[in-house]
C-alpha cells in the first residue's frame, strides 16, 4: 500500500495506524461477484450497500456510516482514487461506478478514517485503486458470463512487454441486462489503454480510459405495491446516460538510494444526460384540497376550471464536466524517518441545464410529456472549482517495532457559480481553507500481535450543486432548480481509532478496531414535498462510532472468514429534518442521540471456500444485516413507518479449473430467494397498490423501500494465457 494517493511511496500494512483492508485482482476474480461494489459488500468489513435504484451500478456504498454514491443529493463522505486521480465527480462529489474500468483494476485499498493525505471528501475513508500494466499482468485474460434477467458480461485484458522496459496493457468491459425490476434495463462499456516504460530509475506510464453507460433505475417502491410485486416500480422512467474520458500520466523517478520523486498529471471530462418522470406538485396539492371538497366541480368534473389532468412532470437534464490537475511529491528515506512532501492543484468546470415539461402518467405509471405543454428551461449553471493543497507526512521509527506517523494537509478551495433560470445569470463565489492534521502510532508487542491508534481530521467543501440549492424558500428538483443561495459551511470530520492485528495460530489472522468519527456541519439534502424537490443544509453535529472485527483462517483445503461491525450513528445536536412528512403539526425533530437513518446497527458476515479437489472449488457467503431506521422517521413520531426489518442473504459459488488456461464457474445469489429491503424512507403515496389516488380519497403517508434482488444464477467461463 502507499502512504498517499500518488504511486511510488510504499508502506507496510503493519506500520499503518488504521484498520486498512486490501484486495487484489486475484481476490476479485476468485469471488466471482457481479461488480466491484458487490465484491466490497460481501468481502470487506464495515461495508454495506443500499440498492436504492435497482441497478447494480447505481448503488449507495456505506463504510462506517458514510456514503459513496452515484446519486445526486446523497451526502458523500468517502473519496475515491484511480491511479492517483480523485474520481469523485465535480458536480456533487458523486461516484459513478459504471465508469470504472473494472477489468483493469489491479489492487484496491479501503483506507479508514479522516486521513487528510487523501484530500477532500475523506471524512470516513478513501477507496484507493490502481490499474494493471504489461509489467504486472503479462498475457491474456478473458471472462464471459450470462445469467438471470438477461444479464451478460464480457471482460478482456491483454498485457505485453518488450525490450528496454517498455510495456503496454489494454482492457475492456461490455455489460448488459434486462434488469430484475420492471423497466430496469441497462448497458455499459469501457476501454482502458496503458503504455509505459520502466528503465533505470525512471518508471512512467500514460493511460486512457473511456466509458459509456445507459442505465435505468426505478428508485424506491411503495410498500403496498411491494407486497403485490417486488419487481414493480413506483413511477417511470428514470434514465441516466453517462460518458467519461480520463487521460492520466504517472511518473516515479528515483533520484538516489534515499530520494524519490512522484508526479501525476491528468485531464478528464464527462457528460451526464438524465430524464425522469416526477409527480406533479400541482396534482398533489389538488388531491389534498379535494379530500374535503370531493363534490365540487373542480374535483369531480374534468371539464370544469381547476380540474387537474396533468399528473406528472417530465424532467430532463444535461451536465458536462471537465477537469485537470497535477500532483507532485518528494520522499526521502532516512535511517529512522520516511518523509514525504507534496502539492496538488486541481481545477474543474461544470455546465448544467435542466428542463421540465408538464405531462401525465399512463396506466403503467410512465410519465408521458404533453406535446402541447411548453418545454421550460428551469435552470442554467456554469460552475468553476479550483483547489490548491500542500501536504506532508513523516513515518518515524521510534524503536524496534514502534512507529509514529505525523501528517498534515492544507487545502484552499474556491467555488464560483453563474446561475440562471435560465437568464439573467447571477454570480456567487465562496472560498474555503483548512489545515487538517493527523497523528498515529503502531507497536508490535511481539511477532504475533500488533496494536495501533490514530487521530485524524478531514474536510469536504460544498459543491456547485449544493451551494446552488441551499435555500428552503426555493427548493430544487434533484439535480435541478439551482439559484444563488445561502452560504454552506464546509464539513469537518475528526476520527479516533484504536485497533489490533494478530496472528494467534498458524493460518489464522485476526484484526479489529474501535472507531469514532465526529462530523461538524454535515451537508444533507432534505425534501420539501413528495416530489424530488428539496434543498441542502448543514445539520450541526453527527457522530458515527463502532467496532469492527475480522478473522481469516486457512485450514488445509478450507478457507474461512468472518466479519462483524457494530455501528452507532447518531445526531449530536438539535434541529428539525424537513421532508414530505415533516409538518408544522408533526415535525421530524432530531436531538443528541437520534439515530441517522438507513444504517444497520449490526452487520455480520461469514464465508467459506473449500477446495474439493485440485481443480474444483466450492464456496458460500452469508450476510446478516440488522434493522435500520426509516428515513423520515428518525424521531420515531411516525409509527406507521416503523423500522426496516433485519435480513439475511445466502450466496453460493463453484468453479472448475478445466485445464491451466480454462475455468468454468457458476454463481447463485440469494440462494433461498429471501424477500428483503436494504433501505426505506417515508413519503406520501399517490399510487397505493399501483392505482392512482382519486379526488376525494386521502393521500396517506407510506413507507417506500429498496427491494433486494431475488434469486439469480450466473454461469461463465474464464481464460488466462501467459
Amino acid at each position: 500500500m502507499t502512504q498517499t494517493p500518488l504511486p511510488g511511496v510504499n508502506q507496510r500494512v503493519d506500520r499503518y495506524p488504521g484498520h486498512v483492508q486490501l484486495a487484489d485482482d486475484g481476490d476479485i476474480e476468485r469471488a466471482h461477484n457481479g461488480n466491484l461494489p458487490e465484491f466490497m459488500n460481501r468481502q470487506m468489513t464495515g461495508v454495506t450497500v443500499n440498492d436504492i435504484q435497482g441497478s447494480p451500478f447505481q448503488v449507495d456504498l456505506n463504510y462506517r456510516g458514510l456514503r459513496l454514491s452515484p446519486l445526486l443529493g446523497t451526502p458523500q463522505g468517502l473519496s475515491a482514487y484511480l491511479d492517483g486521480v480523485r474520481i469523485n465527480e465535480p458536480f456533487g462529489d458523486v461516484m459513478n461506478w459504471d465508469m470504472l474500468p473494472e477489468a483493469a483494476i489491479s489492487t484496491l485499498a479501503l483506507m479508514p478514517g479522516s486521513n487528510p493525505l487523501y484530500g477532500l471528501n475523506t471524512l470516513g475513508g478513501a477507496l484507493v485503486m490502481t490499474t494493471k500494466s504489461g509489467l504486472t499482468h503479462k498475457g491474456t485474460e478473458a471472462d464471459f458470463s450470462i445469467g438471470s434477467f438477461g444479464r451478460s458480461r464480457l471482460d478482456l485484458g491483454h498485457g505485453v512487454q518488450w525490450g528496454q522496459g517498455w510495456h503496454a496493457y489494454v482492457a475492456g468491459t461490455r455489460f448488459s441486462e434486462q434488469g430484475w425490476r420492471e423497466n430496469s434495463a441497462g448497458r455499459l462499456g469501457n476501454i482502458f489503454l496503458k503504455l509505459g516504460r520502466q528503465y533505470g530509475g525512471t518508471d512512467w506510464s500514460l493511460s486512457y480510459t473511456q466509458a459509456r453507460s445507459n442505465l435505468n433505475g426505478n428508485g424506491l417502491l411503495n410498500q403496498s405495491l411491494y407486497e403485490i410485486d417486488r419487481r414493480a416500480g413506483y413511477t417511470f422512467a428514470d434514465t441516466t446516460r453517462n460518458r467519461s474520458e480520463l487521460v492520466n500520466f504517472n511518473l516515479t523517478q528515483t533520484l538516489s538510494s534515499k530520494d524519490q520523486l512522484s508526479a501525476v498529471v491528468w485531464q478528464r471530462r464527462s457528460r451526464r444526460d438524465a430524464s425522469n418522470g416526477d409527480i406533479s406538485g400541482v396534482w398533489t396539492e389538488w388531491l389534498e384540497g379535494c379530500e374535503t371538497a370531493a363534490g365540487s366541480p373542480a374535483c369531480s368534473d374534468p371539464n370544469a376550471p381547476g380540474y387537474v389532468t396533468q399528473t406528472a412532470t417530465f424532467n430532463s437534464s444535461q451536465a458536462s464536466q471537465s477537469g485537470a490537475g497535477a500532483s507532485f511529491q518528494w520522499s526521502r528515506k532516512e535511517e529512522r524517518h520516511h518523509i514525504t512532501v507534496g502539492s496538488e492543484y486541481t481545477a474543474s468546470r461544470v455546465s448544467y441545464d435542466q428542463f421540465s415539461q408538464e405531462g401525465a402518467f399512463d396506466a403503467g405509471r410512465v410519465a408521458q410529456p404533453d406535446p402541447a405543454a411548453p418545454l421550460v428551461q428551469d435552470v442554467a449553471l456554469r460552475g468553476r472549482t479550483s483547489t490548491f493543497s500542500l501536504f506532508a507526512t513523516d513515518l518515524i521509527e521510534l524503536g524496534r517495532g514502534t512507529h509514529l506517523t505525523i501528517s498534515g494537509r492544507w487545502n484552499r478551495t474556491r467555488v464560483s457559480n453563474d446561475l440562471g433560470h435560465p437568464s439573467p445569470f447571477t454570480s456567487e463565489a465562496f472560498t474555503y481553507s483548512k489545515l487538517n492534521p493527523a497523528v498515529g502510532a503502531t507497536h508490535a508487542l511481539n511477532e504475533k500481535l500488533g496494536v495501533f491508534a490514530n487521530l485524524s481530521q478531514g474536510t469536504r467543501v460544498p459543491t456547485a450543486l449544493e451551494l446552488g440549492c441551499a435555500d428552503p424558500a426555493n427548493p430544487c428538483v434533484l439535480p435541478t432548480g439551482l439559484q444563488s443561495d445561502p452560504y454552506l459551511k464546509q464539513v469537518v470530520a475528526r476520527t479516533m481509532e484504536l485497533g489490533f492485528r494478530a496472528k494467534p495460530a498458524a493460518g489464522l489472522k485476526v484484526s479489529g478496531a474501535w472507531f469514532r468519527t465526529a462530523s461538524q456541519d454535515d451537508i444533507v439534502f432534505v425534501r420539501s414535498g413528495i416530489s424530488q424537490g428539496g434543498y441542502f443544509t448543514n445539520v450541526g453535529q453527527t457522530r458515527r462510532q463502532g467496532l469492527e472485527l475480522s478473522a481469516r483462517w486457512t485450514q488445509g483445503a478450507l478457507q474461512w472468514r468472518a466479519d462483524y461491525m457494530y455501528l452507532d450513528a447518531t445526531y449530536q445536536s438539535e434541529g428539525e429534518l424537513p421532508g414530505p412528512l415533516s409538518t408544522a403539526a408533526r415535525p421530524n425533530r432530531f436531538r443528541a442521540g437520534t439515530p441517522v437513518a438507513g444504517l444497520p446497527r449490526h452487520v455480520l458476515r461469514w464465508g467459506v471456500d473449500w477446495r474439493a479437489s485440485p481443480s474444483v472449488r466450492v464456496g458460500a457467503d452469508w450476510l446478516l444485516s440488522g434493522s435500520q431506521v426509516v428515513a423520515g422517521n428518525e424521531d420515531g413520531g411516525r409509527p406507521e413507518l416503523g423500522k426496516l426489518a433485519s435480513y439475511s442473504v445466502l450466496n453460493a459459488r463453484a468453479s472448475w479449473q478445466v485445464d491451466p488456461r480454462w475455468q468454468a464457474y457458476v454463481r447463485v445469489s440469494n440462494v433461498l430467494d429471501r424477500r428483503y429491503s436494504s433501505f426505506a424512507a417515508g413519503n406520501l403515496d399517490l399510487f397505493p397498490g399501483g392505482r392512482a389516488v382519486q379526488p376525494g380519497e386521502a393521500v396517506n403517508p407510506a413507507r417506500f423501500v429498496a427491494p433486494g434482488a431475488p434469486r439469480s444464477l450466473v454461469v461463465g467461463v474464464r481464460y488466462e494465457w501467459d
